[in-house]
């Protein structure tokens, strides 16, 4: 004798089934849980992968052409005011020489402290930069690297005594 199959399909309303008022339990608990589902989430689809129209990739070509032309007119206009800086104060250096020439020591002490060593390799041949200057620098630059080696080891050395005071205290 063939056994029957029998599917029983449960119908869950839609929404919180405890706003309804009605009593929603399915009679066969056991089914409902394995029929049970979780709402499939919706997937985004990545816009930037879309592809674009003809006309969308004219415009965002032309877009980036603009942009490019701006940023070459820019940096030419940098450009030229770096120059003018420069030739003015190659000016300002000689104006300086004839009536201070203490304040052009200063200057020159103050821009090689601050720039790179190379670019202070580069500045120690420009010819208006008076005698002794860079060796002052270079003296000065390393006093500063040896006090900061110095208080980097004094910090280390009470880091090392505090561990050691903690251990024999303990």
């Amino acid at each position: 004798m063939p056994t029957e199959k029998r599917f029983y399909l449960i119908f869950m309303p839609r929404g919180n089934p405890a706003s309804s008022g009605k009593n929603t339990k399915p009679k066969d608990t056991q089914m409902s849980k394995r029929m049970f589902r979780k709402p499939v989430k919706a997937t985004r689809k990545n816009l930037a992968a879309a592809t674009m129209s003809p006309a969308m990739q004219a415009a965002m070509f032309k877009v980036a052409n603009v942009a490019a032309n701006m940023s070459r007119k820019d940096e030419a206009t940098q450009q030229a005011a770096r120059k003018a800086i420069a030739e003015t104060i190659e000016d300002w250096i000689g104006f300086l020489a004839e009536n201070e020439p203490e304040a052009v020591e200063d200057f020159y002490y103050e821009v090689c402290m601050l720039a790179t060593a190379g670019n202070r390799r580069r500045i120690a041949k420009h010819s208006p930069m008076p005698e002794g200057v860079f060796e002052r620098v270079e003296d000065d630059l390393r006093e500063q690297k040896e006090e900061a080696q110095r208080e980097a080891e004094k910090s280390q050395g009470k880091d090392g005594c505090d561990e050691s005071s903690e251990l024999t205290s303990a």
